[in-house]
């Protein structure tokens, strides 16, 4: 980037903007040495830093940046050996503290930050300096009594002398031959001496030493001879105070020296977190965005505006690079031609600077090798030169710096303004044309801005280029400062003429002088912009359109939302009457177990089973709740041996027994012998038929019950264990299981008996028997149970 590119795009504004925002010297001095990088990958590096610190400011307040001082004069003078006074430490203690939280604050949010987590890596905390300048230096940076025991002796030994001298002098004031000579009754302290206000006239007769007197000369202030050694005395402890501090503060000096080459680091680490926080802060008042990044020379600003003007702004949209590598802007003075430039390569610029762009999130920037601007009038008497011949000095070094780097040509942004200007129109058309053809030839992004009709021809014979025009209303004389890209402008000079009331006659005149070709092609740029505002009406009525439709397209998905909370909601509900139902029915079940073990028959077991039966059926009804109905009739003439699907459970099993009179199937699911209303089965195709039945899950009051074939009620009492083993056994009956194992152990054989005797009375148990060697022996006892 050349320092006239810079300087005409007025880059150093933009600097001097992010410096104001800077809380310390050192972020402002990185601020202003801030330059744009022409590595994509560094320039990604400061973009995510940017919306890392953005983000910090949005979410927690912003990166710390306070307390961060310019300490490195007084680091750099104690590297070599330097005694710092006491501000200067403290102003090392107060930026360690900051180093401190600063790294602490970012560390923590390590992953949300992680270039930024990546910067405070650099930064190195001083926790014992940090300390020892606490410790010895006071707020107001005075050295503290506790700096070290030495000076803590010496002062409280100073305060003890300071209040013997005054002691010994208030004595003395109240003594008659002395209190004579006085002018006043006071203590005065002359230097590091103690005195008393003589009168002149008492001076030979005063026993002291006079050390000043008044202006006047009525008044001499001396030393009493009686308190002289006391005097000494303080002044020694003074002495030696002086002597201490200046130990302490060398040796905090010593520990700042040691520490100065991490210092240096850290202080480049603290500037570089300051510049990141001002671009936050700057991104935030620009309500700016990271643009996405690209190394092929492709520009893709959408709603861009430029960052130095105030009020207002109308934003525009321009592509530039890839197909269309050249454009031709056109249009009245005063129009917004130049600031379009100046906002392609002020935006460039900022982005390859790490800085957010005032642009739509969407928008897209290249980083450019080669960055090129010649805007505005350089004119310079000293050096004679005009304004064309400024403008084409600028232009022939910009064809000679991509001469030099050829390779770059396809990576180099290029904006001119006024091409061709200030000089014979004939030859200016020519030279124009001719320079746009040589930097769309070598493949630079290139911009131009001018008023000859002749250029506006270019895009129509030159694939690449393309046109473009800042708008202007005819009606009330102003531009609209809106960028139309795609259609040649106007300089609209006949009809502002007209409007400021030029006499109509002279207009004609002028219009009258305008060549044949010439108002030809004005005719055709006028129809094609006819066409452009006709195509232009149809993009809006086609997005009003769109978006209807996406908004009907939300109220659809809203309702389907709402229809999906309103299904969940159900099941929810009917779930929890499920729940309702089964600890209703463990309730009844425990009465019903009570009445069988107090009245042990068949026909209260009968009763049992019949009961849990219609809980289990009403406990499939709530289940069925919702649930869509199976496709199909339930089957007639059911064989044994033939595969069906139980639609409650979802499961594939076999028929092991024709309906019985009750209209209920014993279907084999897995290992479980279910008994199934004919109503819940439906009679597989053959293809689904052959596979194997599916594991069944737990699923279905009463149908299935996922249960272990043993039964360990060892380490409880007798009553404990037989209600485990009431409880058991109605499961495994309900389970479908033949035969289950007890294990109650062997020990004194009570727990077995008691087990035993318990099931010779239960009416699901058909046998019993001790388990063989190899089924646990007396510690477990085999039940085989009723079958259905």
């Amino acid at each position: 980037m050349t320092p006239r590119t810079l300087r005409v795009l007025e880059f150093s504004t933009i600097r001097d903007r992010l410096a104001a925002l800077c809380e310390s010297a050192l972020g402002r001095e990185a601020a202003r040495a801030l330059e744009p990088s022409t590595a994509l990958d560094e320039v990604r590096l400061r973009q995510q830093a940017t919306s890392e610190a953005r983000w910090l400011a949005e979410t927690a307040g912003g990166l710390p940046v306070g307390g961060i001082h310019d300490i490195r004069d007084p680091v750099h003078r104690a590297s070599i050996g330097g005694i710092l006074s006491a501000q200067p430490l403290l102003d090392i203690r107060d930026t360690a503290a900051a180093a401190r939280a600063l790294k602490g604050f970012v560390t923590a949010r390590r992953e949300a930050v992680p270039v930024l987590a990546d910067l405070a890596g650099s930064v190195v905390v001083f926790p014992d300096l940090e300390e020892a300048i606490g410790e010895a230096i006071g707020p107001e940076g005075e050295v503290l009594d506790g700096a070290s025991p030495e000076l803590a002796r010496i002062r409280r030994d100073r305060r003890t002398a300071e209040a013997r001298l005054r002691d010994r002098l208030d004595e003395l004031l109240r003594t008659p031959a002395i209190a004579r000579m006085l002018r006043e009754a006071l203590i005065t302290p002359r230097g590091d001496r103690y005195t008393v206000p003589v009168r002149s006239e008492f001076r030979h007769q005063f026993p002291g030493i006079a050390h000043d007197q008044s202006s006047s000369g009525g008044t001499v202030f001396m030393e009493p001879l009686a308190v002289v050694p006391l005097g000494n005395r303080v002044r020694e402890l003074a002495a030696a105070e002086r002597d201490e501090v200046v130990r302490i503060l060398a040796a905090l000096s010593g520990a700042v020296g040691a520490a100065a080459g991490d210092l240096a680091i850290t202080l480049q680490g603290l500037g570089a977190f300051d510049l990141a926080a001002a671009k936050a802060r700057l991104s935030l008042e620009m309500e700016g965005s990271s643009p996405r990044l690209n190394a092929g020379g492709a520009l893709d600003l959408r709603g861009a505006r430029h960052p130095l003007l105030s009020g207002t702004v109308v934003p525009i949209d321009v592509r530039l690079g890839g197909e269309r590598r050249t454009l031709i802007i056109t249009g009245p003075n005063t129009g917004g031609k130049t600031v379009t430039l100046k906002t392609l390569g002020l935006l460039t610029l900022m982005a390859q600077a790490g800085l957010h762009v005032p642009a739509a999130p969407e928008s897209e920037v290249a980083v450019f090798p080669q960055l090129y601007a010649d805007i505005g009038d350089e004119q310079s008497i000293e050096q004679n030169l005009s304004t064309f011949s400024s403008h084409l000095a600028a232009i022939v070094e910009i064809l000679r710096a991509l001469a030099d780097h050829p390779l770059d040509g396809s990576r180099a942004l290029v904006l001119l303004d006024e091409v061709g200007a200030g000089t014979d129109p004939t030859e200016g058309v020519a030279l124009a044309r001719a320079l746009i053809d040589a930097l769309h030839n070598v493949g630079a992004c290139t911009a131009v801005t001018t008023h000859y009709n002749e250029l506006k021809a270019m895009p129509y014979t030159h694939p690449g280029m393309e046109n473009a025009s800042v708008e202007f209303d005819e009606a009330t004389l102003r531009p609209t400062f809106r960028l139309l890209v795609g259609t040649p402008g106007r300089s609209h000079a006949f009809a502002i003429a007209e409007r400021l009331g030029l006499d109509p006659r002279i207009v004609a005149q002028a219009r009258s002088a305008v060549s044949r070709q010439d108002a030809d092609l004005a005719g055709v740029f006028q129809s094609v912009a006819a066409e452009r505002d006709a195509l232009l009406r149809e993009r809006e009525a086609l997005a009003r359109e769109r978006a209807d439709c996406g908004r009907l397209r939300a109220e659809l998905e809203a309702a389907a939302r709402r229809l999906e909370e309103d299904r969940r909601q159900f099941f929810e509900r009917a779930q929890a009457e499920v729940r309702s139902l089964v600890r209703r029915g463990r309730q009844e079940l425990d009465a019903l177990l009570a009445d069988i073990r107090a009245r042990p028959s068949q026909d209260t077991a009968q009763r049992t089973r019949l009961h849990l039966r219609d809980l289990a059926d009403a406990s499939d009804a709530y289940a069925a709740q919702g649930r869509p109905a199976p496709p199909g009739l339930p089957p007639e003439d059911l064989r044994t041996g033939e595969r069906v699907l139980v639609v409650s459970l979802g499961q594939r099993g076999i028929v092991h027994a024709a309906p019985d009179s009750h209209g209920e199937v014993l279907v084999q699911a897995g290992p479980l012998a279910l008994r199934v209303p004919v109503s819940d089965l439906r009679r597989l195709p053959p293809g689904e038929a052959d596979a194997p039945p599916e594991p069944l899950p737990a699923a279905g009051l009463g149908k299935a019950v996922t249960l272990s074939a043993t039964l360990d009620v060892r380490g409880l009492r007798a009553e404990e264990a037989l209600l485990e083993l009431d409880k058991y056994l109605d499961d495994a009956t309900l389970a479908g299981f033949n035969r289950v194992t007890v294990i109650h152990g062997k020990g004194t054989g009570a727990l077995r008996q008691a087990v035993a005797a318990h099931l010779s009375r239960h009416p699901e148990v058909a046998a019993f028997r001790l388990g063989a060697e190899s089924e646990g022996g007396s510690g477990a006892t085999i039940v085989d149970l009723r079958r259905p």
